[in-house]
């Protein structure tokens, strides 16, 4: 009975999520691997060009917590992009097909244009 709960429940949340909510919950580790220590290098760029030592515990510390929240992020960042594209704020072709503030393959990017 705990097992068809479950099953429901998953069947329901992907049944009623967008695209981009699937894509990024999907795709969150490996794009978060990535986007973490970006976003890390991207608000403190000043202290990396003075301290170059600073990209190894960078991508040693911030790559795996990236693998570990991505899909968390992803999750969130897609059904926000969703609801934003049913109201007109943002187009598919933003969220996918770029690499923007806006694009789902940029989870730990929390603040992007409206």
């Amino acid at each position: 009975m705990r097992t068809l709960q479950i099953v429901l429940v998953i069947a329901i949340v992907c049944a009623l999520s967008g695209c981009a909510m699937i894509t990024g919950t999907v795709t969150g580790a490996l794009t978060g691997a990535v986007d973490a220590p970006a976003e890390t290098y991207r608000h403190n760029r000043e202290a990396f060009a003075d301290y170059a030592i600073l990209f190894t515990p960078d991508v040693l510390i911030m790559g795996p917590l990236g693998i570990a929240t991505g899909p968390v992020f992803g999750f969130v960042k897609g059904l926000a992009l969703d609801i934003q594209w049913t109201i007109g704020q943002v187009s598919y072709g933003d969220v996918f097909g770029s690499y923007g503030e806006t694009s789902i393959w940029r989870p730990h990017t929390v603040k992007w244009p409206s």
